[in-house]
């Protein structure tokens, strides 16, 4: 005999449980319920969000302007690394232990704090590309306050959100 006593059997539960932790990923963005524009715009958020993250040259009332990259979502996981992966290594040990709800709780947990840290970036401004002067300009002609870039309305800022979902 090895003295080894199995007093419960939870392979089921922690095989569910990995399987469902590995069909799934966190996603940090702007979705589609959150694009719509509230000033009617053409471009939704999703796709202001792009264009300042990777930076573009289009048109904006009948001139070309040059869009210098703003990586907010890339700096706002980047930020965050440390504190998100302590949350995808705790949904890790919940699934081996066959907590296929707590694993989850986690992953929702790494997805606020990824999506807080790229609000942050936004709100704070100091570390993305300054405004142009002509942008500077037509905010003060528009009465819109302050020079941080990416926050004039507020409306990409309050479109960012995350998502856990299915691969």
């Amino acid at each position: 005999m090895s003295g080894v006593r199995v007093t419960t059997d939870n392979v089921a539960d922690i095989l569910r449980a990995l399987e469902s932790l590995s069909n799934k990923e966190v996603l940090v963005g702007i979705p589609e319920a959150n694009a719509t524009r509230e000033d009617g715009e053409k471009l939704n958020n999703a796709e202001i969000g792009y264009l300042q993250s990777t930076g573009a040259t289009v048109s904006i009332g009948g001139q070309t302007v040059t869009l210098q990259p703003r990586a907010f979502l890339d700096m706002g996981i980047e930020d965050s690394q440390g504190r998100t992966t302590e949350h995808l290594r705790a949904a890790a040990e919940f699934a081996l232990d066959g907590k296929e709800d707590a694993a989850n709780r986690e992953l929702e947990r790494a997805g606020q704090i990824a999506r807080d840290a790229s609000k942050a970036v936004i709100s704070t401004g100091d570390r993305l590309h300054p405004l142009s002067e002509r942008t500077l300009e037509a905010r003060r002609a528009q009465g819109l306050p302050g020079e941080k870039p990416l926050y004039a309305h507020g409306y990409l800022l309050r479109s960012i959100n995350y998502v856990v979902r299915d691969k």
